[in-house]
């Protein structure tokens, strides 16, 4: 009898064990949310921390709006999921960056698409970021929903980098020294610092400009010290860096509008559990909406800070922009025809407001 009952008890067990097992593998192939994958790990008390590095200051509309998406990851996952961020270049450039959010020795950052492609070696990324691509703010953001998300993926997932929400960076204008820029002729020669981003300096090169490649907190003193004329950014940016106390004069050239496209290690992602996955992309898309929002009075508080130090604000011809466009035609035209992405371009014209 005493075997009858020991046999019994262990096949219980044995039972009871199987089904524990066949209960944690339907919970880990379980239908993952947009953006999650299967191998995402199980719900578990365990806290995770994602390193965010960018080259912002800490004044920066998008580092503060990083910080409002932290506190509500933090609060809405009761503290399992962490968000630091490094500001100001603290881990590195924009470019060193990018190239480590893809090697996963720091976990997310941003940068446009110009910027991942060379980072990640993806001539295609750049198509994002190409010249007069978008009229505004609210083209970008629509843009971004509908076509660059999904369509970045597709590059950037197979080289170990997953976007997942993005930051406006507004539409770019001129600041320069003494110099303003009210016509394609105005460019000619100028030294404009540009990122060091193939397209950005080819952009200014169609121009006609002499594009000069230093990095972002070089800017002030390249002005001041006269190694460049000016450089190109968005106002916002600009009046960050304190440049309208180098500058006389921000031209409306309104060349390239930039979506700050904000990518985590595929890695990385895959360690982070599928209901943490989903709070911080909720989260994430509530502060990106905002961000984009915001960056529109950001940009306009921007401006009227450059003019009370001074800075004239010089508008460029509806006639002198089609020049300008017609010079960077040559770069679509490398877009169109080596890589195929005539059709792309279109919806991103569509979306961007500028078909």
């Amino acid at each position: 009898m005493r075997k009858i009952i020991a046999i019994i008890l262990a096949l219980a067990m044995v039972f009871t064990l199987c089904a524990c097992g066949a209960k944690t593998e339907t919970a880990a192939e379980a239908p993952a949310a947009d953006g999650t994958t299967a191998e995402a790990p199980v719900a578990s008390d365990e806290q995770y921390v994602i390193k965010f590095g960018h080259f912002l200051a800490t004044n920066h509309n998008e580092h503060l709006a990083l910080e409002e998406l932290k506190a509500m990851v933090e609060e809405k996952t009761d503290g399992r999921l962490i968000i630091e961020i490094y500001p100001a270049s603290q881990l590195g450039s924009e470019r060193e960056l990018a190239e480590m959010v893809a090697m996963g020795t720091v976990d997310m950052s941003m940068s446009d698409g110009p910027t991942w492609s060379n980072a990640l070696n993806i001539p295609e990324l750049a198509v994002f970021g190409l010249p007069f691509l978008y009229n505004n703010i609210d083209g970008e953001l629509e843009a971004f929903k509908n076509v660059v998300k999904d369509s970045a993926a597709e590059y950037m997932v197979p080289a170990g980098v997953r976007p997942l929400f993005a930051f406006s960076m507004s539409v770019r204008g001129t600041m320069t020294a003494d110099t303003p820029i009210d016509s394609l002729k105005a460019i000619s020669g100028i030294k404009i610092r540009v990122p060091e981003i193939t397209l950005y300096v080819d952009t200014w090169k169609n121009l006609g400009a002499n594009a000069t490649t230093t990095a972002w907190s070089e800017c002030y003193t390249s002005i001041s010290q006269g190694v460049v004329d000016g450089c190109e950014a968005d106002p916002t940016t600009l009046v960050s860096a304190n440049l309208q106390e180098v500058c006389k004069y921000y031209s409306e050239t309104n060349h390239m509008g930039c979506i700050h496209i904000c990518t985590i290690n595929e890695n990385k992602w895959q360690t982070i559990p599928t209901d943490l996955q989903e709070i911080f992309l909720e989260c994430a898309n509530q502060v990106m909406e905002k961000q984009f929002a915001d960056r529109k009075v950001t940009d306009e508080e921007a401006i009227q800070i450059m003019k009370d130090a001074g800075v004239e604000i010089i508008s460029v011809p509806a006639e002198e922009t089609a020049k300008m466009v017609e010079a960077v035609q040559p770069i679509y035209d490398e877009y169109i025809n080596t890589y195929g992405l005539g059709d792309l371009i279109a919806e991103l014209q569509e979306y961007g407001g500028t078909a």
